[in-house]
């Protein structure tokens, strides 16, 4: 899905190119039409059809890939609780340095 709406997306960039009329500014010549955004587009489109074959015909590599797999599910809970510890213990170390900081009104106010 995501090949094919890249694919029109490049196909309605084109047909707004043509269509352009030379104006003050001259004319547009968009970056995406030029670098060939149909082929980011086939890209998708090529490695979906081939996942779909590897589903329909398993091997054994692919069946040692989905061990693998669950394996690593694992660990997608521990990086978010650990993500989530570290950022709870900045915000706290955040509000007990505000109580040490003096401002500029203070320190000039010392001053005097």
């Amino acid at each position: 899905m995501i090949g094919i709406f890249e694919i029109f997306m490049w196909y309605l960039l084109l047909v707004l190119y043509m269509g352009q009329i030379k104006g003050v500014f001259g004319t547009y010549e968009p970056i995406t039409y030029k670098t060939g955004c149909t082929l980011w587009g086939i890209f998708p489109i090529f490695s979906g059809a081939l996942t779909v074959k590897a589903a329909k015909h398993p091997t054994r590599s692919m069946k040692l890939g989905r061990e693998v797999s669950r394996i690593l599910l694992i660990f997608y809970p521990l990086e978010f609780a650990i993500a989530l510890t570290y950022s709870i213990c900045s915000c706290v170390n955040l509000g007990q340095r505000r109580k040490n900081l003096t401002t500029v009104a203070d320190e000039a106010m010392s001053n005097f």
